[in-house]
């Protein structure tokens, strides 16, 4: 077995967390990733793992060891991907971080049209409401909703302003139309996350309007695709993304409702490392999203 080999089962088996789980994703068996881990800590004379039969807890000269190798490992597949490029297609793996609730999105749209352009290119979508560190994480690119904090490790690239638009199903918003605000609810119900980050943006404009959180004037969820579906199936009044639900509306299957409140809006960025790390393939996805994301075709209109 080669030293790269054994790189790549040990740095696997930190990331995962455990043997079994490390197997699977490098498709071998759980005896082999074993025997590559104790053939490397047997070669560097040095004990990468505390075992027990509970868990399998890294050392502290493992951690230091899991940093180097990561880096090795990284080095030796941009340099390929760097020689790769220069013979033809782009190729390899970019890491992708988003928010459950673009899923929706023209986020999704551009990626599915860059995957086209660049079938040799595979994406790894992750979805996570937490902020993610795109160096400590290995993250090549995160789509953030919201305000970023400068930083010159990475490069932020402004896409498109997204708004919340209160909406429902046809039937159940013919029902809203003496409702002018938040105060005339009375038993009309939004479909709301179950919990709303108590500094946010959504939590502070319902509280600057008088929302009652505690008397019954609102469906709650965990999912921000429930949100979507219990919507559409008329059980109450979405708060989505104008970018989520850009079709729908076009088509009626939504309809936007209490218009007379002016909803927040967010900015919609793209998150990469600093230059230095850019490959080709890098460039290519930032360039494309970018320019994909800034069409005015992603202007909404609603249909009457």
């Amino acid at each position: 077995m080669s030293k790269l080999s054994q790189y790549q089962a040990f740095v696997t088996v930190v990331e995962q967390g455990s043997i079994t789980q490390a197997s699977t994703s490098l498709n071998l068996s759980v005896p082999a990733v074993s025997k590559q881990l104790s053939m490397l800590e047997s070669r560097l004379e040095a004990q990468l793992f505390f075992r027990s039969h509970k868990k399998l807890e890294v050392t502290e000269a493992g951690l230091r060891f899991y940093a180097r190798c990561k880096d090795i490992l990284r080095s030796i597949e941009q340099a390929e991907e760097v020689l790769k490029s220069e013979q033809g297609a782009l190729t390899g793996k970019l890491t992708v971080s988003m928010s459950k609730s673009l899923c929706r999105s023209v986020v999704m749209e551009a990626l599915t049209e860059f995957a086209k352009a660049h079938p040799k290119i595979r994406l790894d979508i992750q979805l996570s409401d937490v902020v993610v560190d795109l160096y400590t994480e290995d993250i090549d690119f995160a789509f953030r909703l919201g305000n970023v904090s400068d930083s010159p490790q990475i490069i932020t690239s402004s896409l498109l302003n997204t708004q919340l638009i209160a909406c429902a199903a046809p039937e159940y918003a013919k029902r809203l139309q003496a409702i002018k605000s938040l105060t005339d609810l009375k038993e009309y119900k939004f479909i709301l996350p179950s919990s709303l980050n108590p500094h946010g943006m959504l939590k502070a404009f319902l509280s600057e309007h008088s929302f009652d959180f505690n008397n019954g004037v609102a469906h709650t969820t965990n999912d921000i695709e429930a949100v979507y579906q219990l919507t559409r199936a008329g059980l109450g009044i979405g708060l989505m993304l104008d970018v989520s639900i850009r079709d729908e509306l076009k088509k009626g299957i939504l309809v936007p409702v209490i218009a007379e409140l002016k909803w927040p809006t967010k900015p919609l960025y793209l998150l990469s490392k600093k230059k230095e790390w850019e490959t080709k393939k890098h460039q290519a996805f930032r360039f494309f999203i970018e320019a994909y994301c800034n069409n005015s075709q992603f202007k909404i209109e609603y249909s009457n």
